[in-house]
């Protein structure tokens, strides 16, 4: 019978990749990945005939993208989602999102 572990009650969860706690862990899946040093890139999108605004290589933390999807999505009255290092908000919000991040000094490039 495998030991791997599935679910703690202390709150350290297991890594997905080996099922060893976060402190034990010795795998790849468990190290974080760069931060992007370059402009963020703003994009629209469609995807199934809807239009999708991305904020892509955003060069910030993943806990303070987080934050910044959050603002956003109030500000904007929309809903997003975010993974890693990428806003994606429902909608064409370019203009909006190009004033944000220059109000926030976040270096950007795209849809000049």
């Amino acid at each position: 019978m495998s030991r791997k572990v599935v679910w703690r009650s202390d709150g350290d969860s297991p890594c997905g990749g080996c099922g060893q706690s976060a402190s034990r862990c010795r795998c790849s899946a468990a190290k974080p990945t760069a931060v992007p040093s370059g402009p963020a890139r703003i994009r629209v999108e469609k995807r199934r005939g809807k239009t999708v605004t991305v904020i892509d290589e955003i060069p910030l933390v993943e806990k303070d993208v987080k934050a910044l999807l959050r603002d956003l999505k109030k500000r904007l009255a929309s809903g997003g989602t975010g993974k890693q290092y990428t806003i994606e908000l429902q909608g064409d919000h370019v203009e909006a999102v190009r004033k944000w991040l220059d109000g926030r000094s976040i270096p950007h490039r795209g849809w000049h």
